[in-house]
């Protein structure tokens, strides 16, 4: 029988029939969260778990770091069935995507389910204005979202919108990003007051579910982590867009304005050249 057989878990708290929080016998120092089906069922608080009679399907260590006291207010405060369900959440997105995702969400996502859904019980409208911008920019992280609050729909008994399917697809790109969720939140605000500018400039309104729509947020995505990380790319047609597409290139030139008021950040000449290249082929299309 191999070591980890052999280990013994001692549950400092049952979430669910499928999440404990458990203490590995001989290192009280660290706690872990271990999943499997039927862990936890008809198991208390001192109960031992051993690891050669059941199936530890995920385990790991919710926070180590500065957060960890915070994580330990939160299981005093939210329901247990929320912090449960927060963590089969996890583990599964974190399967699905086969990558460790940042420890912060366990706080986060959680405090955020719990929010939403006492919001929810309250009848209160739950009311997400860029919700069209993350489905398209985050499309992997949408659909294990939607998954993700079909889980709290049976758990919880309950009907969730589809604007918190958006929030909590926040909550999963931040975790892959290693980032806080109001830095996600900032970009893709930005990035809808971006393409309202557009609309109004162009006197369109796009269909969210068109091809120029996905092209021109995921342009202006990728065109603002290019300027966060201040990546210059020279453009070579750059004098060339000035004189021949001066409407496109003034239209690039107050999006530079938008993001250096948002981001206090210089837009780069060659970065608004490659904007108007942009704006000028979706000009044409919607000609």
């Amino acid at each position: 029988m191999t070591g980890s057989k052999k280990r013994k878990y001692k549950i400092k708290k049952v979430f669910n029939n499928n999440v404990v929080l458990a203490i590995k016998e001989g290192n009280f120092q660290n706690e872990s969260i271990l999943l499997g089906k039927g862990i936890g069922f008809s198991k208390s608080k001192g109960d031992i778990i051993k690891a050669d009679k059941v199936t530890i399907e995920r385990k790991f260590t919710p926070v180590t770091d500065e957060k960890k006291e915070v994580y330990q207010q939160l299981l005093t405060k939210v329901d247990e069935k929320v912090i449960g369900v927060t963590e089969e959440i996890i583990a599964i997105v974190s399967s699905k995507l086969d990558e460790k995702l940042d420890s912060h969400i366990h706080i986060a996502l959680a405090d955020h389910i719990s929010f939403s859904l006492k919001r929810i019980q309250e009848g209160m409208d739950v009311v997400n204005p860029f919700l069209h911008e993350t489905k398209t920019l985050y499309s992997e992280e949408y659909e294990l979202a939607k998954e993700a609050v079909g889980m709290i729909e049976e758990r919880f008994d309950l009907s969730i919108p589809e604007e918190e399917i958006g929030f909590i697809t926040l909550h999963i790109h931040s975790a892959r990003e290693n980032k806080g969720v109001s830095k996600t939140v900032k970009y893709t605000s930005l990035i809808k007051k971006m393409v309202d500018k557009v609309e109004e400039e162009l006197e369109v309104e796009f269909s969210y579910e068109s091809l120029n729509y996905a092209r021109l947020v995921t342009h202006l995505k990728f065109g603002l982590e290019r300027i966060e990380q201040n990546e210059v790319n020279q453009n070579p047609l750059l004098d060339i867009i000035k004189t021949n597409f001066p409407q496109a290139y003034k239209m690039a030139v107050n999006l530079s304005k938008i993001i250096e008021r948002e981001l206090d950040l210089e837009v780069p000449e060659d970065e608004i050249g490659y904007l108007a290249m942009h704006l000028q082929r979706l000009r044409k299309e919607l000609d």
